[in-house]
């Protein structure tokens, strides 16, 4: 359970859900990479049109229908306005949540799901885990997950129930969640990283040997980032075939002495 959802590039439909979109296209270019061998689609309840409060957990329920993916959806956040969220992780809502998702889905269970917006409910973790826990031993939910969370919520969190998966903004050259992965690290607990190319721009050393290998930039980002751990894995945020399939292709970029000594050049501003 854990090894699968390890070192791969899981498809993000957040960019293509928040603004009405050429729906064909994009349901194309999520086939795409599925066809080109993903395994993981990430989306969320949070990921919707105004006036279409479940499209980012629909368009992915029909684009991985009959596939065998993973589909990781959240809840406990949800869209409220143009520019508004909320954010409620009590059992009553997860539950909620969680039969609106097994509704769109169309299935028994769901792959993953994740308490969406820890760091801004005022429940206390601890609920929505409970609750979480209480889903998956009812069938409802294989794997419990936790997103914008802190190293503190984490352990109050793991007091309550196995934690299946993590999912926070980690990217290659701000490594905003180091403490989180270490965590997840020591427990052996899958890091996913969303926004894996923020804060890229300074990355001359990389840059230098994507030209050399005749790659992209982003590409070699999204392999330092898989090569940084081994419980670590990415989120594209994708919203084109072409750069979809090269994001995929990280998968399996050569890890080389000269990479990674490039990447700990970048890191340090050397």
């Amino acid at each position: 359970m854990v090894t699968e959802l390890v070192g791969r590039v899981a498809l993000g439909v957040a960019a293509l859900s928040f603004a009405p979109r050429d729906r064909s296209a994009d349901l194309a270019t999520i086939r795409a990479g599925i066809a080109a061998g993903t395994t993981i689609l990430d989306t969320a309840r949070a990921y919707a049109h105004v006036d279409a409060p479940l499209y980012g957990e629909e368009l992915a329920a029909e684009a991985a229908r009959g596939t065998g993916v993973v589909v990781g959806t959240k809840g406990g956040h949800s869209r409220t306005g143009a520019a508004t969220w909320d954010a409620d992780i009590s059992a009553s809502r997860i539950r909620s949540d969680v039969e609106t998702s097994l509704r769109v889905f169309g299935g028994e269970r769901l792959d993953l799901y994740y308490l969406h917006r820890v760091d801004l409910a005022e429940q206390p973790v601890e609920e929505g885990v409970s609750a979480l826990a209480s889903l998956r031993d009812e069938g409802s939910v294989a794997r419990i997950g936790l997103s914008n969370v802190s190293v503190a919520a984490l352990e109050r969190a793991a007091a309550v129930a196995r934690i299946d998966a993590v999912q926070n903004q980690h990217s290659a050259m701000g490594r905003e969640s180091i403490d989180v992965l270490a965590w997840c690290e020591a427990n052996n607990v899958p890091f996913f990283a969303y926004s894996p190319l923020r804060h890229s721009a300074a990355a001359p050393h990389l840059a230098a040997i994507a030209e050399t290998r005749g790659v992209s930039l982003q590409r070699l980002q999204l392999r330092a980032l898989l090569a940084s751990s081994p419980v670590l894995s990415v989120v594209s945020g994708a919203t084109r075939p072409e750069t979809v399939l090269d994001s995929l292709a990280a998968e399996s970029e050569p890890w080389t002495e000269d990479l990674d000594a490039a990447y700990a050049a970048d890191l340090s501003g050397a």
